[in-house]
């Protein structure tokens, strides 16, 4: 193959971030463009998708442009982005309304329908999980009943990713990592399947067609050209969703190798051959980008999102104001002894998805006390994070994923205190890759170079992908915060009920709309 470049996407909840590779895996530029969550009452959050679309294109024109590589020497282009969004389109690819995030939780009224029913139990048959109210089914259940005016003029159903390859090729087309988190995809068969489908009163045809994640699924559109700085004609590679492309990306392909994402939202993800979960309370069973291969994963949904929230409490805004509040955090919690002085801090801020699928949950500070300070807050919220991937880890053990060690990726794992929490609660040796920010798109950029046939394997990129540095757990820490994960995970029992109680007080269930 001709030497030459390509461009990785990692378009997420905050934001697109583009990365110019050569084919040895270099990354030669990177650009990053923020756009907003639109949050209403009812539990309602959206993202305008043209918005994600010009973050897109602009940060592909940036990328092109600093680099001084001509588009002609682009031999492809991936995308990978978040998932569990809903993004109804007409005949044109038009959107219909604006996209339902995944973090909105308005068809709680529908998840628990699909619960009481035990419809859960078939979705599991074929899929290996089972809905919550922020996942797909629920949110295309609530499209269906509450505004049969878009659902009649609905041609495809689409995510966040599928979008885009529709922008870039015209084709309404998604990898089968991304079916799989619709919950409406055999993982096993690889087809969508039409028992689930036909059950919910689904039609198959409003889903988009399916293939490998290494697929070249059609070219730049000379639309497409013009807005990207791309050359006409440019193949588009399909590549995979966010979890999927951090499992490559982390250097987390053999059998059993596991990944850490510390991001906004959080996760624990194993690639695996063999299906195994937990019937009741399923962790997510994904497809991999690995045709052969699934990924187990226990995902909480606001890890990285907790400190954020944090953050915001204390920070003006503005980009060096939200750096120094950061640090400051940061180094506020340093000082701050293993425990928090009996402050514990439960992260479900939008519910809780591993090991308790509960979309009633909510965030919490137990055992604040008049001498509890920002500091506390601060070490506090690293520590509760860390609790909540202990209870995930040990609910992969007891699904047959015994996890000793784990590539880290995400933000969370460029603090300097964090990691360390991480691994003393947990147990886990860390190994913090070389590019921990760029994984999704260091994982999308290989699947890239797999599609083109320059790399020959998933398995292959496990020895490419470097590691800066490693963390071991402490044994003394470990004890110490074995005795609070014991409080932790009493809080939630006894807050569950009270929880569900304050969403029936708010009126959240009252009524599907």
């Amino acid at each position: 193959m001709r030497k030459g470049y390509i461009i990785a996407h990692d378009t997420g909840t905050g934001g697109d971030k583009a990365v110019l590779l050569d084919t040895e895996g270099n990354i030669i530029a990177s650009q990053y463009i923020s756009y907003p969550l639109y949050y209403m009452p009812g539990g309602k959050v959206e993202q305008d998708p043209e918005e994600i679309w010009n973050a897109v294109a602009l940060t592909t024109r940036r990328v092109i442009s600093i680099s001084g590589v001509e588009p002609g020497d682009i031999l492809g282009i991936g995308i990978s982005a978040q998932m569990f969004n809903l993004l109804p389109v007409d005949e044109k690819g038009k959107p219909l309304p604006r996209m339902i995030s995944w973090l909105d939780t308005r068809s709680i009224a529908f998840a628990d329908e699909i619960e009481n029913s035990g419809m859960g139990n078939l979705i599991y048959r074929y899929t290996g999980n089972i809905p919550t109210a922020k996942d797909v089914i629920p949110k295309i259940l609530w499209l269906k009943s509450e505004r049969p005016d878009i659902w009649e003029k609905t041609y495809r159903l689409l995510d966040c990713k599928e979008y885009l390859i529709y922008r870039l090729t015209g084709k309404f087309a998604t990898d089968w990592h991304g079916a799989s988190v619709f919950f409406l995809f055999d993982i096993r068969k690889k087809r969508w399947s039409k028992e689930i489908c036909s059950a919910l009163g689904i039609p198959v045809s409003m889903l988009p067609d399916t293939f490998p994640s290494t697929t070249v699924i059609g070219e730049v559109t000379e639309k497409a050209s013009h807005e990207t700085g791309l050359k006409a004609g440019t193949p588009v590679i399909l590549a995979a969703g966010d979890v999927a492309a951090a499992q490559v990306g982390s250097g987390s392909n053999a059998e059993g190798k596991a990944h850490i994402c510390l991001g906004t939202a959080t996760w624990i993800g194993v690639s695996t051959g063999t299906l195994r979960n937990d019937e009741e309370k399923p962790l997510w069973a994904l497809n991999h980008s690995d045709p052969e291969k699934l990924i187990i994963a226990g995902e909480m949904e606001t890890g990285g999102g907790s400190l954020m929230w944090l953050k915001g409490l204390f920070s003006g805004g503005g980009e060096k104001e939200e750096l120094s509040a950061y640090e400051r955090l940061g180094s506020e919690a340093e000082s701050i002894n293993v425990g928090s002085e009996g402050l514990i801090y439960c992260p479900w801020l939008s519910g809780e998805r591993a090991p308790v699928l509960d979309h009633y949950a909510r965030g919490a500070f137990v055992g604040l006390t008049l001498k509890h300070g920002r500091g506390h807050f601060a070490r506090a919220v690293m520590e509760g994070v860390a609790y909540q991937l202990k209870w995930i880890a040990e609910k992969m053990k007891e699904t047959g994923f015994a996890i000793e060690s784990a590539r880290a990726i995400g933000g969370g794992m460029t603090s300097r205190l964090w990691p360390g929490i991480v691994s003393d609660v947990t147990g886990i040796r860390l190994e913090i890759t070389e590019n921990p920010l760029e994984a999704g798109a260091i994982g999308t950029a290989m699947t890239v170079l797999i599609a083109l046939g320059v790399l020959d394997s998933f398995e292959s990129i496990d020895d490419r992908v470097g590691v800066q540095r490693i963390v071991e757990p402490d044994v003394g820490n470990f004890e110490t915060y074995t005795k609070y994960f014991t409080a932790y995970r009493e809080i939630y029992g006894k807050l569950k009920p009270i929880f569900r109680s304050i969403s029936r007080r708010q009126g959240e269930s009252d009524s599907p709309g």
